[in-house]
C-alpha cells in the first residue's frame, strides 16, 4: 500500500508562558473598516488550479502492486473556497499482462467510487493520459483521494502477488479544480484562516500593507507577524510581498497606527491596541487582517498578542488590554529541534501515532522528520545512537522479510524479520500497538555523523514477503501489519554544541546562528538607509523562514538602520540589502570577499589563507579565493557573505547582498529553492542565473560551549604531525625524569 501525505510532521506547542487581555467586541465600539470604494467591484468569481500529485505529497511515482495495489493521497479544500468541478489528469503506465476485460483501476474520494479507469491491453506497456471527471458533491474540507489497482492476469487461479500485477502512477498527474469563492463572515475565531489556511498544501503567500515611510518599529512588528505565519506554513514555504499605500486584491495583513495608516484604510483613531478581520472595499470575499495600536508600542502590542493569544480570539475584532510574552527562551529550545539534554522518542516527533503504523506485505515507508541543531560537534564520535523498538505481523517461515532504515535515502541499517520470537529481546518490550498476534522486537544502531544535517527524514521500510501455499489453495486475505515503537528513541546527549564559523551552510538549513534562541533575542537585522518594500520583503521572508526552522515566532530580535549598526554590539546581525554606496558592506570590504555596487563589482583574495585555515569542520572541496578582480559592469549578481562581526569577537554577520532588487530576489529564491540550498556553504555564495557557487577564504572562528580538555585535544587533532613531535617530546621527558628519578634513587641506596 502506498499512502503518502503532506510533508509536515511537526506541531507547534504552546509558544512561552504569557498573559493576555483582551476586551471583547461590542456594539459600543465600532470595528475599524476599510476605505469604502465606489461601484465596488462583485464578488470574485470562480478560480482553476492544477496541483500536480508531487504538490500533493507524493514521492516519486506510486507503484500499485497485486491485490495490494493501493495509493492514497490527502487534499484539501480552503475553508473560504467551495469545489464547483474537479477533473482528474491522470498519467500511469500499466503491465501488459493483465487482462482487460477483468482488470481496472478504481478511484474513491472519501470512500465513494467515482470512477473505474479501464486498461486496454493495445496502450498497455507505455504512459496513457485518463481524465475522469469527479463529483465535487463529495468534496469536503479534509479529502482522501484514493486509487486501487484490482488486477487479473488468468481466468483460472491465480496468484494474487504475481509479478504481472503492476500498475505505476506518475507524479506528474494533475488534479484540477475549480472552485467558488464563500462569504466568510469576519471573525478572529477563524485565525489563522482565511490568511493562513492548513487545508491548502501550496506556498503561502500573504501581502503585508504599509504606509509609505513606514517607521523601524513598525516594520519589526511585521516581521514578528511574518515569523508566525513562517512557522504555520512550515513545509509550504512563506513569501510576504510588500504593498505600499495599496491593497492587493487577496487577503492580506494590514500594519496601522493613528500617525501612519496606509491608503485604503479609513481613517481610524486606535486608543487601544487592535485586532480586526476587516472587508475588502472592492469584494467582500476578500479579508484583511489589520494589527494597529495608537503609536509603535501598541502596535507592537496588537503583533504579540496575535501571535501569543490566537487560540482565545473571537468576534470581528478585539482590543488588547495586557500582554507579557514572559522570560527570554533558553538556547537550542525551539520546539522542532531535537532536545540534547535528554533522549527524544520518535513518538513525539509525528502528529498521529497512526504515522508509525503500515499494512501489507511491501508498504510505503514509515517517515519521521528530524530537525537537529546545526551546530553539533560529531567529530571523534561514531555516529547517533538509535533505540529501535518495532513490531510486525511474523512472516509464515525463516526468509528474506526486512526493515531497512534509512536516513535522507542513504541505507544505515537492516533488520531481519524473523517467524518467531527467538530473534532479539522481545520480552522486554512491553507496549502492544497492534490487536494481532505480532512480534515485539528491539535493536540498536548508530547513524553514521556524516548522513546528518539540520534536516533530516528517517524512513523505515517493511517489506515481508508473500508465501503462496499452492494454487487454489484459498483466497488472499493481507491482515500483515508493521509498526515502529513510539518509545523508540534518538539520542544527542553525547554531542556538545560547537562549531567552526562562518558557515552558510547552517544559514541556508537551519537559520543559525540566529536560531540559537528560537525567540531570536540575540539578534539584530540591519536594513539599508534608503530601505524599500524589497527590503521588507526580504526581511519578512528571511524571518518567515526562521520561524519556518524553529516553530516559534521571532519575538525579540532587534531592527535598526545601518546608521545605527555601531551601537548594537554584542548579538549576531543580518544585514539585509547591501550594494549600496556607504553601506555597513562597503565600511568593512576590507575584510570581506566580495563587494557589490550597481554598476560594479569586486571580487577580492582572502585576508590570510594557509595550513591554519585548514579545519576538520569545513568543507575542503570548496574553491578558494585567490586573486583580486574588479569590473564595471551592468548584469545582477547576489550573494549570501558570512564573516566574523567587527564589533563583537565571536559574532557572526550575515549579508545578503545584491546589485540591484531582481538579483535580491533571486537571492530569496536559492534560498527557498531545496534543490539549491545545499549548494549554499562555504563563507560566500554567489548567485548568478539561477545558478549557485560557493567560495571559503574567511579568517575561521569557532562558536559554542567545549570543555578546556575536549577544545584543546580537538584543536591539536588538526596537526598529527604536530602531535607526534608532540610525543616524540613528551616521551623524551618522561624518560629523562624516569632516570633521573632511577639515578636519585640508586645513588641513595648505595649512599646508604
Amino acid at each position: 500500500m502506498n499512502m503518502v501525505g503532506p510533508h509536515r510532521l511537526w506541531r507547534i506547542p504552546v509558544l512561552v508562558p504569557l498573559a493576555l487581555l483582551f476586551s471583547a467586541a461590542a456594539a459600543a465600539q465600532p470595528a475599524p473598516a476599510a476605505a469604502a470604494v465606489p461601484d465596488a467591484a462583485a464578488p470574485a468569481q470562480g478560480v482553476t488550479k492544477v496541483l500536480s500529485f508531487k504538490d500533493l505529497g507524493l514521492y516519486g511515482p506510486a507503484q500499485l502492486r497485486g491485490v495490494e495495489g493501493i495509493m492514497g493521497l490527502p487534499l484539501g479544500v480552503r475553508l473560504d473556497q467551495v469545489v464547483t468541478a474537479a477533473k482528474l489528469r491522470l498519467r500511469l503506465t500499466y503491465s501488459p499482462s493483465m487482462l482487460p476485460e477483468l482488470s481496472h483501476i478504481r478511484v474513491q474520494l472519501n470512500g465513494q467510487v467515482l470512477a473505474a479507469i479501464p486498461l486496454p491491453k493495445e496502450e498497455a506497456g507505455r504512459e496513457v493520459v485518463r481524465e475522469v471527471v469527479l463529483d465535487p458533491r463529495y468534496f469536503t474540507d479534509y479529502n482522501q483521494l484514493r486509487f486501487d489497482l484490482i488486477g487479473h492476469y488468468s481466468l483460472e487461479c491465480e496468484d494474487a502477488q504475481h509479478s504481472s500485477l503492476w500498475a505505476s502512477i506518475s507524479d506528474h498527474s494533475e488534479l484540477e479544480l475549480t472552485t467558488a469563492p464563500l462569504d466568510l463572515k469576519p471573525d478572529l475565531a477563524l485565525l489563522p484562516a482565511p490568511f493562513f489556511d492548513r487545508r491548502d498544501n501550496r506556498r503561502l503567500e500573504l501581502p503585508v500593507v504599509l504606509p509609505a515611510g513606514a517607521s523601524l518599529d513598525m516594520i519589526r512588528s511585521a516581521g514578528v507577524l511574518a515569523s508566525w505565519f513562517g512557522a504555520l506554513a512550515d513545509y509550504r514555504s512563506a513569501r510576504f510581498p510588500v504593498s505600499l499605500d495599496r491593497l492587493p486584491e487577496r487577503h492580506a495583513l494590514l500594519l496601522a497606527t493613528n500617525r501612519q495608516q496606509p491608503k485604503g484604510l479609513a481613517p481610524t483613531v486606535f486608543k487601544q491596541p487592535t485586532l480586526a478581520v476587516i472587508d475588502h472595499p472592492a469584494d467582500r470575499n476578500i479579508k484583511l487582517l489589520l494589527v494597529a495600536g495608537a503609536d509603535d508600542a501598541q502596535l507592537r502590542q496588537a503583533a504579540e498578542a496575535l501571535v501569543l493569544g490566537q487560540a482565545v480570539l473571537s468576534g470581528p475584532w478585539a482590543n488588547v488590554t495586557k500582554v507579557e510574552p514572559g522570560p527570554r527562551r533558553a538556547a537550542y529550545d525551539a520546539p522542532r529541534w531535537l532536545r540534547t539534554d535528554r533522549p527524544v522518542k520518535l513518538g513525539e516527533l509525528v502528529e498521529s501515532l497512526d504515522q508509525l503504523q503500515v499494512s501489507g506485505h511491501a508498504p510505503a515507508p514509515i517517515r519521521v522528520n528530524l530537525r537537529i541543531p546545526p551546530d553539533l560537534l560529531t567529530w571523534n564520535r561514531p555516529g547517533v545512537p538509535i533505540d529501535l523498538r518495532y513490531r510486525y505481523t511474523a512472516p509464515a517461515e525463516r526468509d528474506n522479510s526486512l526493515l531497512s532504515v534509512a536516513i535522507n535515502n542513504q541505507l544505515v541499517k537492516a533488520f531481519q524479520l524473523a517467524p518467531d520470537q527467538t530473534s532479539g529481546s522481545a520480552s522486554e518490550l512491553l507496549v502492544p500497538l497492534l490487536a494481532d498476534q505480532s512480534i515485539q522486537d528491539k535493536g540498536g544502531f548508530l547513524i553514521p555523523a556524516f548522513q546528518i544535517g539540520a534536516n533530516n527524514q528517517m524512513q523505515f521500510q517493511f517489506a515481508i514477503e508473500y508465501h503462496k501455499r499452492g494454487l487454489c489453495s484459498g483466497t488472499f486475505t493481507d491482515i500483515t501489519r508493521a509498526a515502529i515503537d513510539p518509545e523508540s528513541s534518538i539520542d544527542l546527549t553525547p554531542f556538545p554544541h560547537y562549531t567552526a564559523m562562518p558557515n552558510l551552510a547552517l544559514f541556508a538549513n537551519a537559520g543559525y546562528p540566529f536560531t540559537k534562541f528560537a525567540d531570536l533575542a540575540e539578534t539584530a537585522v540591519v536594513l539599508p538607509a534608503a530601505a524599500g518594500a524589497k527590503d521588507y520583503e526580504a526581511l519578512f521572508f528571511l524571518l518567515g523562514r526562521m520561524g519556518r526552522s524553529t516553530g516559534v515566532p521571532a519575538l525579540r530580535y532587534r531592527l535598526a538602520a545601518a546608521a545605527d549598526a555601531a551601537k548594537l554590539g554584542d548579538v549576531d546581525l543580518l544585514l539585509i540589502g547591501g550594494g549600496a554606496k556607504d553601506d555597513l558592506l562597503e565600511r568593512w570590504g576590507h575584510d570581506l570577499g566580495l563587494l557589490l555596487q550597481p554598476g560594479s563589482r569586486q571580487f577580492l583574495s582572502p585576508q590570510f589563507a594557509g595550513l591554519f585555515q585548514d579545519d576538520p569542520l569545513r568543507r575542503g572541496d570548496l574553491p578558494r579565493r585567490e586573486s583580486e578582480l574588479g569590473f564595471v559592469t551592468q548584469g545582477p549578481l547576489g550573494a549570501v557573505i558570512g564573516f566574523e562581526s567587527p564589533l563583537k569577537k565571536g559574532r557572526s554577520v550575515v549579508a545578503i547582498s545584491a546589485t540591484d532588487p531582481a538579483a535580491a530576489g533571486t537571492v530569496l529564491d536559492t534560498l527557498e529553492d531545496e534543490g539549491k540550498v545545499p549548494h549554499v556553504r562555504g563563507d560566500l555564495a554567489v548567485v548568478r542565473g539561477g545558478e549557485v557557487r560557493s567560495y571559503q577564504g574567511e579568517p575561521v572562528y569557532y562558536v559554542g560551549d567545549l570543555s578546556w580538555w575536549m577544545r584543546l585535544w580537538f584543536h591539536l587533532s588538526r596537526y598529527p604531525l604536530l602531535l607526534t613531535v608532540l610525543g616524540v617530546i613528551a616521551g623524551v621527558l618522561l624518560a629523562l625524569w624516569l632516570y633521573a628519578t632511577l639515578r636519585r634513587a640508586a645513588t641513595a641506596r648505595l649512599e646508604d
